[in-house]
C-alpha cells in the first residue's frame, strides 16, 4: 500500500504538522508521511466506488466533510 510509485510534496501548517507528528510517533508510524499516507488511504476507500462527482459530492456531506 505505501511506497509505491512516486511522492509527492504536501505542505501542512506548522502547528497541524507538530501535532500529527506526535500522533505518528505514538503510534510507532517511521514518519509523518507513512502516517499520513495511512489515514489518506482509508478515507479513500469511501469514494472508490464514486460513479461521478455528484456521488463523491454526496459521500463527502455524509461524512461531514462539506455541507
Amino acid at each position: 500500500m505505501f511506497g509505491f510509485g512516486k511522492t509527492v510534496p504536501v505542505k501542512l501548517d506548522k502547528d497541524l504538522h507538530e501535532r500529527v507528528r506526535k500522533i505518528a510517533d505514538v503510534a510507532g508510524y517511521a514518519t509523518v508521511e507513512e502516517f499520513v499516507a495511512h489515514v489518506l488511504e482509508k478515507e479513500m476507500i469511501h469514494f472508490e466506488d464514486a460513479k461521478n462527482d455528484e456521488d463523491i459530492r454526496k459521500k463527502l456531506k455524509g461524512l461531514g466533510y462539506i455541507s
